[in-house]
């Protein structure tokens, strides 16, 4: 029998595992699928939230859908919520913090799907990044670093009122020492993805809250003259996903059960230039701030209920 050179074993063997990498990576990256007549998409709230919730990586690539969301996550999207509105209030007063800035009175419903004209009420939570401003820069040998003070109220990106008041791109964005300013209320139907654009007659609209997180980004020197592939590591300072997590349980509270989560790259998925946000978002450390927050409000005694 005739030998095969071990060059052209190493040659195929190396083909194959591309093949096979990029048919993984195809089937990583398809659309999760929508139901225009129950306006959801497939399977439970919870597997729902498995496939909006895909790891976004750089260049509007998704991960490997996570077989199990960390807790609390797991265990409460699409279930009732068990907090009081007057728990969350209190914990609101005791922090300083009014509802205008996280979405609107929880006394208020959420918007409604086809533009508030149908019976359904907002199901998902979409989150983004800003991708602004921008540090790359091709007329330098070397792109401008991030600023050491990104993460203080000294950056000047930091200034909700200055720099992102006038922005109505979403329902609400969330700077990164935590603060956050509502543009749109939690109750008014708005589009901000291209999957949304894309469903006929509007009927998307309202289903969706969407929450910009103030993320810089700079240029990947591997990808060309023009990109915004490279976003700090970590993408999102604690005080930034602890407000996160605050609107979450705020809009739930509002919508009477655990919402669902989704990143905007993942709605997105299967779309031409679909985005590529949020970038480096820790999953698992948002969801420990959601766990923290939800254990501290049920834990705070009132005499009303509501």
């Amino acid at each position: 029998m005739k030998r095969i050179p071990l060059n052209y074993v190493a040659w195929l063997i190396a083909v194959l595992c591309m093949f096979s990498l990029h048919t993984i990576t195809r089937a990583q990256e398809k659309a999760c699928v929508f139901n225009e007549s129950s306006l959801s998409f497939t399977g439970s709230p919870l597997d729902q939230a498995k496939c909006l919730l895909r790891p976004v990586k750089m260049y509007a690539h998704l991960g490997v859908q996570l077989d199990e969301l960390p807790p609390p996550l797991e265990a409460i999207i699409g279930q009732a919520v068990s907090i009081e509105k007057s728990q969350f209030r209190q914990y609101l007063l005791n922090n300083n913090i009014s509802e205008s800035d996280i979405g609107g009175s929880i006394s208020e419903p959420l918007s409604r799907a086809h533009n508030n004209t149908h019976t359904d009420y907002a199901k998902y939570l979409v989150i983004h990044d800003t991708s602004t401003p921008y540090y790359g820069d091709k007329r330098f040998e070397e792109d401008q670093p991030f600023p050491a003070n990104i993460n203080d109220k000294t950056w000047k990106w930091n200034d909700l009122q200055k720099r992102w008041a006038a922005n109505k791109n979403a329902h609400l964005f969330i700077n990164r020492v935590g603060e956050s300013i509502t543009n749109h209320d939690f109750k008014t139907p708005w589009r901000a993805t291209k999957f949304e654009m894309s469903v006929p007659e509007k009927k998307a609209r309202g289903l969706f809250l969407h929450i910009e997180l103030i993320q810089p980004r700079s240029r990947d020197p591997k990808g060309g003259s023009k990109n915004d592939a490279i976003a700090p590591k970590p993408g999102f300072p604690d005080a930034q996903l602890e407000r996160l997590a605050l609107v979450y349980i705020a809009a739930s509270i509002r919508g009477g059960q655990w919402m669902i989560p989704a990143f905007h790259c993942a709605l997105d998925a299967g779309i031409p230039d679909a985005h590529d946000d949020p970038q480096n978002f820790d999953l698992n450390q948002w969801a420990s701030k959601i766990n923290t927050l939800v254990r501290s409000i049920q834990a705070i005694e009132t005499t009303n209920k509501e």
